[in-house]
């Protein structure tokens, strides 16, 4: 029954003070001005609190506190001005915010806390998605109203106007303007965005930086205005392109034209085959161009402009007659294609054993010879084959299928050897046959005069023969072979 304040605790053990207040639960306390309880166990205190609404029929042991503080559900807790607390066991506290999932947690101002266990705090935030959290908010820099949202199951969401809508995806950063550019979006499960205004839209994906997007699942894309749209690509620098499958552009205005595993750097150019690696060095973006190269369909390697060695001759490697080593600095020749240290005896001389070749040839330094099949004219044997199509355990599509041109394989290869490369094999020597050499001499060699070789495969005075054009020691000179 009411009393002269208009106390009114009108359910068993029920409590009512102040003025106009209404304790209608079991056990329940209303207190302050025009506070109501619903429901059994609950507490309204302040002006205009409500613990339990009446419509839900929930609010048991539920707590509303402060101005126009709404409890609707079971063990929930509404605190601040005009908050809500809607769902089983929510907190809403703050300026206008709302915990309407069960077990979510609304706090600041204007948040909304829409899924179960969610959280969202700051100014304006939404988090919708099942333990999923958004914080952050407010105004961007051109003070329009930028909430952040986060809507996909167990996503964050924070910062200027970001989206994590994904499954465990993740926003952050911001944007300048929201009325022209939202901010980073996550819209794929797992995937992160970061920084200014990014995209990432493919599962896993990850975009950081500025106004970059990745597209495709497991792609990168970092900097500034760069788009990774193959799978598991990475894009970049500025203004470029990861279009093929696991690709990698990185640089200024370059692409990987859709090509998969193809790899560009440099400025304004595109790439020209799979799996192969470009520098681009184009001078504008209409006038596009590559300054290096190196294709994986013939293993060759193409330099627009000089190649600047550090050594001083060209070379081929040699296998010597005896197996054993031949030192550097002697003249030699050959037996079959073998060669051994030159005598005063021999008319044809192979050249130098050289110590510092600038490049050497016949080296098969990266496999055995006969690794593949070949022609009569020794060229690799290749042949057509489908790569399928690989998935992870989920189903997810890690590779496409592909269709290359890959080398025949030799069925005398054994793969249980190691290979050592012929340069550090100690009976093959670098022969230098064109350039600038040092020889071992018998002391009698003049400069700006010829020198052939002694008994010994040194250098001796000659009449004719290779021009010495400096003495280095007593036994050493430098000549030139051409």
């Amino acid at each position: 029954m009411a009393d002269s304040c208009n106390r009114n605790p009108a359910a068993l053990c029920s409590s009512a003070q102040g003025s106009n207040t209404v304790a209608d639960g079991v056990s329940s306390t209303a207190q302050g001005y025009q506070t109501r309880t619903n429901n059994s166990f609950a507490h309204s205190e302040g002006s205009n609190t409500v613990a339990g609404n009446g419509r839900s029929g929930g609010g048991a042991a539920s707590h509303a506190e402060g101005h126009l503080a709404v409890t609707g559900a079971d063990t929930a807790h509404a605190q601040g001005y005009a908050t809500t607390a809607s769902g089983d066991a929510a907190h809403a506290q703050g300026y206008l915010t709302a915990a309407i999932g069960a077990s979510s947690h609304a706090q600041g101002a204007r948040t909304r806390a829409e899924g179960i266990s969610a959280h969202a705090e700051g100014e304006g935030t939404i988090a919708s998605g099942r333990a999923s959290h958004a914080e952050g908010g407010a105004f961007d820099l051109a003070r329009n109203l930028a909430p952040t949202r986060a809507s996909g199951e167990s996503s964050h969401a924070e910062g200027i106007g970001t989206i994590a809508s994904g499954f465990g995806s993740h926003a952050q950063g911001g944007t300048n303007n929201i009325t022209f550019s939202p901010g980073p979006r996550a819209l794929n499960n797992f995937s992160h965005a970061q920084g200014l205004s990014t995209i990432s839209s493919g599962i896993a994906s990850h975009a950081q930086g500025a106004l970059t997007d990745a597209r495709g699942d497991l792609a990168h894309a970092e900097g500034y205005l760069n788009i990774a749209s193959g799978i598991a690509s990475h894009a970049e620098g500025f203004s470029t392109v990861a279009d093929g499958d696991y690709s990698h552009s990185e640089g200024s205005n370059t692409r990987t034209s859709s090509f998969a595993g193809a790899h560009i750097m440099g400025r304004n150019g595109d790439a020209i085959e799979a799996h192969s690696w470009f520098i681009a060095n184009g001078p504008d973006e209409v006038t596009r161009g590559i300054g290096a190269q190196w294709l994986a369909s013939t293993g060759d390697m193409s330099v627009q402009g000089r190649f600047i060695p550090g050594g001083q001759d060209y070379a081929e490697l040699f296998e010597s007659v005896n197996g054993e080593a031949i030192d550097v600095g002697y003249f030699v020749t050959l037996v079959d294609d073998k060669i051994r240290i030159a005598t005063d005896q021999d008319d044809y001389i192979l050249g130098v054993t050289s110590a510092t070749p600038g490049i050497i040839g016949n080296g098969e330094n990266l496999r055995w010879k006969d690794q593949y099949m070949k022609d009569e004219w020794g060229r690799v044997i290749k042949e057509e084959v489908v790569i399928p199509a690989t998935y992870d355990a989920n189903g997810m599509l890690i590779q496409r299928e592909e269709v290359r041109m890959q080398p025949v394989l030799n069925p005398d290869w054994d793969t249980s050897q190691a290979y050592v490369p012929r340069i550090k094999r100690t009976e093959w020597s670098a022969v230098g046959m064109i350039g600038i050499l040092r020889v071992r001499d018998d002391g009698t060699s003049r400069v700006n005069g010829f020198c052939r070789p002694n008994g010994e495969g040194m250098a001796t005075d000659s009449e004719q023969g290779y021009r010495v054009i400096k003495r280095t020691g007593p036994n050493q000179i430098v000549i030139i072979l051409k």
